[in-house]
């Protein structure tokens, strides 16, 4: 019987998954380590809810314009050189995963994992989660018809769980966003696809669950997680032992470390994204608008547009380099013309917490039955929160073998790596 939750981490997958548990009935307690309201990589994102751009990091060409950009610090992804073991193992991880097979593997299973998203948001609204929510679409925008052609193969499949991607031609795109510039020249239009401001869905949620009972204790860094043969009982946070019937690791990009406390060291590492946002109104927007050469996502939010792009891989820190927000203002002006960024934008970051398949870690830490991890969503945390907490449910209510949790949860399992085996190739062989 379980009846207490404690849940490590209070980013929106960490919320996401307490306020699911306390709904079924469970008391929850939530700890992280930093101060009330620091979730970076959760208030830090786009904002965006987007399915039909649900896919695995390492892809095909991957390497390529990896090694092509690694001599610009202002490119759309860059590899910091770093002699960390453990990053050059995931880096090499990563890169045997760029390749057809494993990413058409893990493009199903996120098709299959987005089924209810936007139901799921739907419900959070009715259910009196106060956030800032836009049901306004999407477009992708390029400046080359052979890049729209990738993406355009890349959304197919997940046009059976009912969203589109309609082709578009740059005069088509300007009519529904004039301030597009002549440089777009062709485009997807994506009208299922919805944007939120992710601070006040974060604050949102967290209202919602101090509502129905849920205790948070902030500043508490869990160092030790305390077991007796293959049940956890405890873990020791801020000094503090709590004990409680499960355990959910959610710390995003720092949930590796806590694995290993736990005796199964999960590879999930930080991927840093960069953003700003700008009030200058220069630009007006009523779409999300992906700039798809640049790799840049701009989102209209109540008071301000907001920027978001790039991914670096090789720093566990939040500090800013400031060629890397120049690169995003810089690339978006290509796009839209109207835009006059400041000299330098006042900037963020977020650590992601990225996996070396590129898909999320959700379900059991072998060897440890009541201990579930809910983490490595690369850039998807936000999109995915709900459907997340929804395995986890779906695991502590019935087990992980009833067949749809099990069809649902497989890819995602963090058995996974304790194969060499790639995911592809683990389930062929299931």
């Amino acid at each position: 019987m379980t009846d207490s939750a404690v849940i490590v981490g209070a980013g929106v997958i960490g919320l996401a998954t307490a306020y699911r548990l306390a709904r079924d009935g469970l008391s929850v307690t939530v700890v992280d380590a930093a101060h009330a309201g620091a979730a970076r990589a959760s208030v830090n994102n786009a904002g965006w809810i987007v399915p039909i751009m649900s896919a695995p990091v390492p892809a095909p060409g991957m390497l390529g314009h990896a090694l092509r950009w690694m001599a610009r610090k202002d490119s759309p992804l860059y590899v910091r050189p770093s002699p960390r073991p453990d990053h050059v193992r995931f880096m090499l991880s990563m890169l045997r995963h760029c390749n057809p097979r494993d990413f058409e593997y893990g493009v199903e299973a996120l098709v299959s994992l987005n089924e209810r998203t936007l139901a799921s948001f739907d419900e959070y609204e009715k259910d009196g989660v106060r956030f800032e929510y836009h049901r306004t679409g999407q477009l992708l925008v390029f400046t080359t018809r052979q890049t729209m052609d990738g993406y355009r193969a890349t959304t197919a499949p997940v046009e059976r769980i009912g969203h589109t991607a309609v082709p578009l031609s740059g005069d088509e795109l300007r009519d529904l966003e004039p301030a597009l510039g002549k440089e777009v020249r062709v485009g997807l239009h994506c009208p299922q696809e919805r944007h939120v401001d992710p601070t006040s869905l974060v604050e949102g949620l967290e209202n919602r669950c101090r509502e129905l009972g849920v205790r948070f204790l902030y500043d508490t860094p869990v160092t030790d997680i305390r077991s007796k043969g293959h049940v956890v009982t405890s873990v020791l946070a801020g000094g503090e032992e709590i004990s409680g019937d499960l355990f959910v690791l959610a710390a995003g990009a720092h949930t590796g470390p806590l694995t290993r406390l736990a005796g199964f060291p999960l590879p999930i590492q930080p991927g840093k994204g960069y953003g700003f946002d700008d009030t200058s109104g220069s630009v007006t927007l009523r779409h999300s608008v992906y700039l798809g050469e640049a790799k840049v996502a701009v989102t209209p939010l109540s008071n301000r547009l907001r920027f978001a792009g790039t991914m670096e891989f090789g720093s566990s820190d939040t500090t800013l380099d400031p060629h890397r927000l120049r690169g995003i203002a810089h690339s978006a002006h290509t796009y839209l013309p109207g835009f006059s960024p400041a000299a330098q934008p006042q900037g963020w970051t977020g650590l992601r917490p990225m996996t070396p398949d590129g898909l999320p870690v959700i379900g059991p830490l072998p060897g440890k039955d009541n201990l579930l991890v809910a983490s490595g969503h690369s850039m998807l945390g936000l999109t995915l929160a709900p459907v997340t907490a929804d395995i986890v449910s779906a695991l502590v209510k019935a087990g992980p073998h009833t067949p749809t949790t099990a069809h649902t949860a497989r890819p995602f399992a963090p058995q996974r790596f304790a194969s060499r085996r790639g995911p592809a190739a683990a389930h062929r062989a299931s």
